[in-house]
């Protein structure tokens, strides 16, 4: 079954190929091989036919006129709320607030939860793997708190020391935050463990989800992450758009992010009442464009098929493992460990941004 299914998108690759407008140029005498997804990934056509259509048809401001292209396009922008639901398996669209991306909806947690929940005394967890958008953000919070942060080393072979990690867990750990799919290592960590093993001692755990979402099938409600960011840019979508999901009580129970229009129900001088979930969240004018063609990039996944695109990147890494793990100065990451679904090959000198931080 999966060998057919294999074969069966291997037999399509060069139809897929034809929607990527991109992969139709030359660069420097040669066809264009792109290799920087974990970067960001390349539009299909069908995403920037959604970004032309809402300026060519109906653009118009959303949630605040009644004629008809604003109705239009507030349809379309909610539209792609429903999808994410459905696409990362949230409860309801209440839990799915728009961002300008993973780094925003971190942001947006260690700005409002962070600083109303920690304290002196308390810690917060993050992995020795980290993007700077999941390390100094909370870096942040715990200046302005006093609470302490602390980090999961990782192992020789790139993955997260699961030991360390259940010895730095204590009553003082209040959140956990940590990357799903590691965009320097490939490393796939065990988010569910993690989450479980956080839980036991009542800390939250944060999920950065920018190279998972993807890769693989994500359902928010089966992991039980309390928070969940991802972009859309690395799903074939527009720049500048993303996903914070969150589980609706604590989302409700934060303060406010930013203050403007949308985030309101009635404003006076004397005091302000703040809009309901998941606009709460989403003050002024947002990137309505990007975020309506970010539902076609979902639908473009969708229509592929989960599963098989996974299929599909198993076979190109088992080629990739197999011819150029031969080679010499190269050795695998994660490539036999069973805990992990994925590994990457790596050069010995790695490329890095910081002490231990690499470039998304």
């Amino acid at each position: 079954m999966e060998s057919a299914l294999v074969e069966n998108m291997l037999y399509d690759v060069e139809r897929y190929r034809q929607d990527f407008p991109i992969l139709q140029r030359e660069v420097k005498g040669h066809p264009l091989v792109y290799l920087d997804n974990a970067a960001t990934t390349q539009k299909p056509q069908s995403v920037i036919k959604a970004l032309t259509d809402y300026y060519s048809l109906y653009n118009a401001n959303i949630h605040r006129g009644i004629h008809s292209l604003a109705e239009e396009a507030t349809a379309a922008y909610e539209a792609t709320r429903d999808a994410a639901k459905d696409f990362l398996g949230a409860a309801s669209r209440e839990e799915i607030i728009f961002t300008r991306g993973t780094t925003e909806g971190i942001n947006l947690v260690a700005y409002t939860w962070g600083m109303q929940n920690l304290k002196a005394g308390d810690e917060v967890i993050v992995s020795g793997m980290e993007h700077h958008s999941n390390t100094v953000p909370w870096q942040i919070a715990c200046e302005h708190t006093g609470a302490k942060l602390r980090v999961i080393p990782v192992t020789d072979a790139g993955e997260l020391d699961m030991e360390a990690f259940s010895s730095l867990l204590s009553e003082k750990t209040k959140l956990v935050s940590v990357v799903h799919v590691s965009n320097a290592f490939g490393t796939v960590n065990p988010v569910e463990e993690i989450i479980r093993k956080a839980h036991t001692v009542g800390a939250l755990v944060m999920v950065d989800g920018a190279q998972s979402t993807v890769h693989l099938t994500i359902n928010v409600q089966e992991l039980d992450c309390d928070f969940f960011a991802c972009s859309s840019h690395k799903v074939y979508g527009p720049t500048g758009v993303g996903v914070l999901y969150g589980k609706k009580k604590l989302l409700e129970a934060m303060p406010v992010f930013q203050g403007g229009g949308e985030m309101i129900k009635e404003v006076c001088f004397e005091k302000t009442t703040y809009n309901d979930l998941p606009y709460k969240y989403e003050a002024g004018t947002p990137n309505i464009a990007d975020t309506i063609a970010f539902k076609a990039a979902l639908d473009y996944v969708q229509t592929l098929g989960r599963e098989r695109i996974r299929l599909y990147e198993e076979d190109l890494l088992a080629y990739a493992t197999d011819t150029i793990g031969s080679l010499d100065g190269i050795r695998i990451l994660a490539a036999k460990s069973k805990t992990y679904q994925r590994s990457v090959v790596c050069c010995r000198r790695r490329t890095s941004t910081g002490s231990g931080h690499f470039a998304r």
